[in-house]
């Protein structure tokens, strides 16, 4: 069974398309060649992509709201519904739209809902796990970026496979415990921090999204 095609949008040099439906557990019933359609199979950059933690089967979520603690920013959250426009995340990296992201390469992930970047930093500590704290920042600096970490033997960031998100900064990893949730106002909400080890509860996969791919291009006439 393969993910539902929605729409291509034709570009300059690449195309995109809209592809949804999955979930973990399907992901994990079945090889990545079976549910993803041909040619589709990595995370590319220029791509808009939700994130889903492994562990919780919740998506990484900026529901606007800004914490009490520490540096006051955009409060980043884990959350079960996977309907929500707040999930998007756009995927940018130095290399060209539609090219994959290779294990290892640095990335931001911009909200697409909001503009803010996925940031982190060492002088301010998580509310309520006292672990690192990970905001939605709506500046621009070196907190923003993370190395994709693979955990199989993998060239390039595939869908439906899980990685690690490894802040460049500071060298720690993008985690949620699921045991660890809001109340007022986002109940039901999990903490997302950052974390020294990289565990199961920081193991993150592409899901739904806008994923670009390089076209091929006929040859020109003479």
């Amino acid at each position: 069974m393969k993910l539902a095609f929605a729409f291509a949008l034709l570009a300059c040099c690449s195309h995109a398309s809209l592809f949804g439906g999955s979930s973990k557990s399907a992901a994990r019933d079945q090889p990545l060649d079976d549910v993803v359609e041909e040619g589709w199979e990595h995370v590319t950059s220029g791509s808009t992509i939700k994130l889903s933690h492994v562990k919780s089967d919740t998506r990484l979520v900026l529901p606007q709201v800004s914490y009490g603690t520490g540096s006051q920013q955009q409060a980043v959250t884990a959350h079960s519904d996977a309907s929500s426009t707040k999930n998007f995340w756009l995927v940018e990296s130095e290399t060209p739209r539609g090219t994959p992201i290779s294990c290892g390469e640095k990335v931001r992930l911009v909200n697409s809902d909001s503009s803010h970047n996925l940031h982190s930093h060492s002088n301010h500590k998580s509310p309520i796990s006292g672990a690192q704290e990970v905001s939605g920042f709506d500046g621009r600096d070196s907190g923003d970026l993370w190395t994709v970490e693979c955990l199989k033997d993998k060239v390039a960031w595939r869908r439906l496979e899980p990685v690690y998100l490894k802040h460049v900064e500071t060298g720690w990893y993008l985690q949620s415990l699921p045991s660890k949730k809001y109340g007022q106002p986002i109940v039901g909400h999990q903490e997302v921090s950052a974390a020294k080890k990289a565990d199961s509860n920081a193991q993150w996969m592409a899901l739904e999204g806008y994923y670009f791919s390089v076209r091929n291009l006929p040859p020109k006439k003479d």
